[in-house]
This record gives C-alpha cells, structure tokens and sequence, in this order.
C-alpha cells in the first residue's frame, strides 16, 4: 500500500514538473515568436535597419528570384533603391545594409543613366517623326496653316523636353519619410500599402500634347500595390530565412520580402495606418 502511494506521489510530482515545463517553453516559444515578429511601419520606426527585397511575378520567391527595387527602413524613414533586372536576391542578401547602399546607390544610378538615354532616344524619334510631318503639312497642295502652326508648336516642345532631359541629373539616394496605410474589415487586416518615395522618370513622351515626362519624387514605383497576404511561415532561401508580403491583381503578382530570425519568425502587417 505504502509502496503504490509512493508511485502515485512520484507520478504525480512528475506531470506537475512536465506540465510547468512544458508552459515554460510555450512562454519562451510565444515570446520568441512575437518578438521576431516584423512590420514594415512599425520595425521601420525603430533605429534598426530593416531590409525589403522587391520581386515582381508570380512564381515563388527563390535565390535566382530577380529584383526590382531594395528599400532600408531606419528611424522612420526608408531609403528606396530601384535596381537592374540582373540582380537576384541571392546577390542582395549576401551584402551588408552598408555594401547595399553603396552597390545599392551605383545600380540607382546606372539605371538611371540607362533610362535617360531610352528615353533621350525616344523624344529624338518624336522629334524627327513631327518634322517629317511639318514638311508634309508645308509641301501640301492646300497649305493649312493652322496644322503648320501646331507642327511647329509640337516640334518646339519636343526641342525643350529634349534639352531638360538632357541636363536632368541623377539624385542620389536617401532616407525620406515613408507612410503606411491599413485597411480592416471586422477588426482584422486585409490589406496594408506602404508608400515610399524615390526619384524616377514619371511620365510620357508619347503624347505630342501633353508631354509630361519629369524626373522627381514619386511614390508609385517601389510598392506599386496593397499587399493583402502574408507569408504563412518563413521561408528558407539558401542560408537565410524569410518573411513576406504578397499582392495579386489579375495577371500581376509582387512580393516584398525580408530576413527574419529563424523557422519560428515572420512578417505580420502592421495594425495601424502611419503618416510620412
């Protein structure tokens, strides 16, 4: 009798030890998991530097996945760098955030200097197919000078826009304010957009009448839509891990990526809308 009271008491003392336990490494699980738990808003306010890879298409992110854009966030500012179509995430993520910004700034500005000269090429094209077209205009046997003038106007423009295009500068890349916007439906997320600004071509050259081409801050070409999923857990991609967020909009996909500390981490949204 003594004997199986003994085991009873053993027995006992042995699941309250396994159950305390075992909610020791749930609180340590649980602190784990929501502290490697990372928003672009709310990580990007706090002085650590956070890095997002940009990748457009619909097939999942791999190392050979290429890049369209690498922002760092710090201090509540984000610095958006658009790079070329060459450079793979397995390229980004093996650099330090300082290596990024310097390669980061070269690409910037190579991609810069490539789109300058497409579109240099593009308004001389213009320009030379409106002069073919004043000389029709001119040489018509009833001469409408009401074609002529507007041929000339056109012409002038274009003979402006070239000149501006031509002198435009690259801008170096640097920290600027960043906004996030949430949107919820019954308490919960559904969508999160996050706007960052750079300096990009914005415009057309196309329309002889409206010739809007600029070079300036924009917000439309680092995160060009809300993203409405999350990673369901991370992802391992060679050496690293990571956490994303993803958009798809009819025949268009995009996602935004991030390393994140282990298995058990991730990206979340952010619960709050953040003004720049």
């Amino acid at each position: 009798m003594m004997k199986r009271n003994i085991m009873l008491g053993l027995i006992a003392l042995l699941s309250l030890t396994l159950a305390a336990c075992g909610h020791q490494a749930s609180n340590r699980q649980n602190q784990r998991t929501s502290g490697d738990e990372i928003a672009f808003g709310k990580t990007g306010q706090t002085a650590k530097s956070q890095v997002w890879y940009g990748i457009k298409g619909t097939a999942q992110p791999s190392s050979r996945s290429t890049l369209t854009s690498i922002t760092i966030t710090q201090n509540g500012k984000a610095t958006a760098l658009q790079v070329p179509a060459s450079f793979t995430l397995a390229d980004a993520a093996k650099l330090s955030v300082k290596q990024l910004k310097q390669k980061g700034t070269a690409m910037a500005k190579r991609a810069f200097t490539q789109k300058r000269r497409a579109l240099l090429t593009s308004i001389k094209g213009a320009l030379a197919a409106e002069k073919k077209i004043l000389k029709t205009d001119q040489n018509a046997t009833v001469v409408s000078y009401a074609a002529v003038k507007t041929d000339r106007r056109i012409i002038a423009n274009y003979q402006r826009l070239l000149a501006r295009t031509a002198q435009t500068e690259f801008k170096k890349p640097r920290p600027l304010p960043f906004a996030v916007e949430i949107v919820k439906k019954n308490a919960r997320v559904k969508q999160e957009m996050i706007k960052v600004e750079s300096y990009a071509f914005t415009g057309a050259v196309d329309n002889p009448n409206n010739q809007s081409l600029n070079y300036q801050k924009t917000s439309r070409k680092i995160f060009p839509r809300p993203y409405t999923q999350v990673s369901p857990k991370a992802v391992k991609i060679r050496n690293d891990y990571f956490g994303y967020y993803h958009y798809a909009v009819g025949n268009e996909s995009g996602y935004v990526l991030t390393k994140v500390a282990g298995p058990n981490a991730n990206v979340k949204f952010d619960t709050t809308s953040i003004k720049d």
